[in-house]
């Protein structure tokens, strides 16, 4: 079953010579030990992605990343997972905890200073994860470990690495800062742990396939407990990845249906749509809020009607609740 992958695998992607794999162990082992170079570089990292996020300035925001180091102690712990090694996976385990805690400070520092504030889309955009955001850090961690693994120039793939990281943990920092909130600085915080394990399982899987894994002999008592911390180290990182993603789809099934089953219960009323669904779950039970522009008011009868039909859809007990805006429609022959 596993020959065409393995096939496929030796044809595509040659495996490094042994000196280029110590070249690359080595490397992340050092990366696993962050410098005070390092903590400075997360710090301004830090200052300049706030001051893009509050301003709003994408640009902003993305040139921070050119500046943050994150790259190498993420990778370092993929590099741990592949090894097997625990040790090394302290090691970089605490560079990220260090890391994330000091850029969170530097956010709140920043935020607290700030005169006012608004919420702005660049705020918005990561306060929650979606399967676009996994995608994005699946891919950048994919590509900076094989920049790393290659001995390539992984400026740019760290970038991208970084772009996944720091933003969020500057919300979390905005957020505590600005007092704006449980819910965003939770759902930052998401968003940053759900990256740094897509971007984490990303680099453990390149480096499997370049062969920096350990030899597979189980006549060594040595291997077979590296083999061993290294699967374990995997689970670790791929079964909360999978939950995330599994909520990720779950929320969006749910949002989707939403939306079809109330746009054909408000077919019949002109000029009504929908402009915003949210939900939470209480004691088992979807509480689904649906916003609504409409240019009549709805009875507690058809919103009855309207909560049943979704319930028949999802196939699970619904609480609907409608926030309805009214609206005057005016075409041009009234």
């Amino acid at each position: 079953m596993l020959g065409p992958v393995h096939e496929f695998i030796n044809k595509h992607f040659k495996e490094l010579a042994d000196k280029e794999k110590n070249e690359v162990v080595e490397s992340l082992r050092k990366g696993a030990y962050p410098s005070n170079d390092f903590y400075l570089m997360t710090g301004l990292a830090a200052v300049i992605a706030t001051l893009g996020i509050i301003t709003g300035n994408t640009v902003v925001v993305i040139g921070a990343m050119v500046v943050a180091p994150l790259m190498m102690p993420v990778l370092s712990f993929s590099m741990a997972g592949v090894k097997g090694d625990l040790a090394m996976f302290n090691r970089s385990i605490k560079g990220e905890v260090k890391g994330a805690l000091l850029a969170i400070l530097i956010a709140v520092i920043v935020a607290y200073v700030m005169p006012t504030y608004e919420l702005n889309e660049e705020f918005l955009l990561r306060t929650e994860p979606t399967l676009l955001d996994l995608g994005i850090a699946f891919a950048s961690g994919l590509a900076g470990a094989y920049a790393i693994a290659k001995r390539m120039n992984y400026t740019l793939p760290g970038i991208a690495v970084s772009v996944a990281l720091i933003p969020p943990l500057c919300v979390v920092g905005i957020s505590i800062g600005l007092r704006l909130g449980l819910e965003f600085t939770l759902g930052a915080l998401l968003l940053f742990v759900s990256n740094i394990i897509a971007i984490n399982l990303a680099g453990y899987i390149v480096f499997w396939v370049v062969g920096l894994g350990p030899t597979w002999y189980w006549d060594e008592e040595e291997t077979r407990k590296k083999i061993y911390n290294s699967v374990a180290l995997m689970l670790l990182v791929a079964i909360p990845l999978g939950w995330i993603m599994w909520t990720s789809f779950e929320e969006k099934y749910l949002i989707n249906e939403t939306r079809d089953v109330l746009e054909g219960q408000l077919s019949g009323i002109k000029y009504a749509k929908i402009t915003g669904i949210s939900h939470f779950v209480e004691e088992g039970e979807w509480h689904i809020i649906a916003e609504i522009e409409s240019p009549a008011m709805l009875d507690s009868e058809r919103v009855a009607e309207m909560q049943y039909a979704l319930s028949e859809r999802l196939e699970k007990e619904v609480d609907l609740e409608l926030k309805i805006t009214l609206i005057q429609a005016v075409d041009a022959g009234d």
